[in-house]
């Protein structure tokens, strides 16, 4: 058996790579040495021997009272690889009318919005933002052509490199794609790893938004169950690979909608490991992975992946702009075949949006906005989870999220989600029935709210929306 790599050596070893794909520039300054022992686990010491040796490498110099800083980047090649197509089993996906309905909901100007998923707008940085498109217009940055930048904005997908680095991902810039939200991100995956036909496994409950997709890619569904406090049943995962030909795996491993399930770190691994046995890609959405109420940012699947068969997704739609649809994937090695979609599809995302944000990000200010953000929805979403308590009936059940703003819950025993969303909607109060986040139509006796509008009226509004439960559940 080998020589055991020690670990001052490993860190040394990924930090060189990030730096020889672009993520930290010859000249930047790289995370100070209590960053980075927060962020990777390390002792101080580590990550000082790691640094001091990059330093006799001459990779990276200290200054004085100002940190350590790149003193040159080597260009680096990205790995090319192909998968092959996997025929599946038909499990055929039908999205009805009641999913669209619920965004129809959300423009009703008289509506308690419990149902889509929509962000707080007084906490955006609108302001901040208005003001840099000022900026971009004076600096004439509307002359750009979008097909200059196919795969996006370097400066902007050297931003995200970098923050994924911090959560232990170790992709580089020029292993990114640039694109219009997170739900063309996910499309474009699916795409690239599945053909007509083929089967996907998936959670169960999972967003509508991706049993749409899967509609639209003519692409089968499996249900995975999945559970409010861990997410996706790895031994159910494990079963289904060995009796279906499973071509893919979409799963949420952080914050996950509508559950705001946490997948634990081990059992993140164990699905990375458990995929690459079988050759099969994981896309993981981490569209939440910033809004978490805990310590520290949780970890990504990603950041297991040694075959590139994990296509991380995610986009800056619900913490910095929904409007301004930016979102990002690292496809690993479908990157050559997920490019090649792209370019076909629009020849690349808007760049005025992506010069917006890669100047927010390089401002500084995001990580304070983050903060701030993420205590206002902990609290909003506590608030919630205490009023349903008190105005729902008995036999309601919560799940707790620790990140994120939905909350799923389980109706009392008799009470149908859809009679639910029917009674909700004559009093001009929106809910997601469990119906639409199944492409079977299981939990039909469970709903998902949204806590991000919480205010002295909605409270108000929950408990009209209680009532209505109350005598559902005495009716039946």
């Amino acid at each position: 058996m080998g020589k055991k790599e020690p670990l001052y050596e490993r860190f040394a070893r990924e930090l060189e790579a990030q730096i020889q794909a672009g993520t930290f520039p010859e000249g930047s300054r790289i995370p100070a040495l209590r960053e980075s022992s927060t962020t990777h686990d390390l002792s101080l010491m580590t990550v000082l021997q790691a640094y001091r040796l990059l330093e006799t490498r001459g990779v990276i110099e200290a200054r004085p009272q100002s940190g350590y800083y790149v003193t040159f980047r080597p260009r680096g090649t990205a790995l090319e690889a192909e998968a092959s197509p996997a025929r599946g089993d038909p499990t055929i996906v039908s999205i009805d009318e009641l999913s669209m309905q619920l965004f129809r909901d959300n423009h009703e100007p008289d509506f308690a919005k419990f149902g889509a998923v929509s962000q707080d707008p007084e906490l955006l940085p609108t302001a901040r933002l208005n003001r840099i498109v000022g900026e971009l217009a004076r600096d004439n940055a509307f002359n750009i052509d979008t097909s200059d930048y196919p795969e996006g904005c370097e400066g902007l997908r050297v931003q995200v490199a970098r923050r994924a680095f911090g959560y232990g991902c170790r992709f580089g810039p020029d292993e990114l794609v640039i694109t219009a939200g997170c739900s063309e991100a996910m499309s474009l995956c699916l795409q690239t790893v599945c053909r007509p036909g083929d089967l996907v496994a998936i959670e169960s409950p999972t967003y509508f938004g991706i049993l749409l997709a899967l509609e639209s890619l003519h692409l089968n569904a499996l249900e995975i169950p999945a559970n409010p406090g861990t997410g996706m049943s790895l031994d159910a995962l494990e079963f289904a690979l060995e009796n279906h030909p499973v071509r893919a795996v979409v799963a949420m491993t952080n914050f996950s909608n509508p559950l705001g399930s946490l997948m634990p770190d081990e059992s993140k691994r164990r699905l990375v490991e458990l995929l690459a046995l079988k050759g099969v890609p994981l896309v993981e959405n981490d569209i939440y992975g910033e809004i978490y109420y805990g310590d520290r940012r949780p970890s990504v699947a990603k950041s297991w992946d040694e075959s590139g068969l994990v296509l991380l997704c995610s986009s800056f739609s619900k913490d910095i702009s929904p409007g301004y649809r930016i979102g990002w994937v690292a496809p690993g090695r479908f990157l050559p075949e997920l490019r090649k979609r792209k370019m076909a599809l629009n020849s690349g995302t808007s760049v005025i949006p992506q010069l917006v944000i890669e100047r927010y990000l390089e401002s500084g200010g995001y990580d304070q906005h983050l903060r701030k953000i993420r205590k206002a929805y902990a609290e909003k979403t506590s608030r919630m989870y205490r009023a349903i308590e008190s105005c729902f009936p008995a036999g309601t059940r919560i799940a707790r999220p620790l990140g994120g703003y939905v909350i799923w819950l389980r109706l009392p025993p008799g009470v149908d989600s859809l009679t639910l969303y029917r009674e909700a909607v004559k009093a001009r109060i929106s809910i997601a029935p469990g119906y639409i986040f199944s492409p079977s139509h299981k939990h039909r006796d469970y709903i998902r709210l949204n806590a991000a509008l919480w205010s002295e009226r909605t409270e108000n509004d929950l408990a009209r929306l209680g009532a209505i439960v109350k005598r559902l559940a005495k009716t039946d």
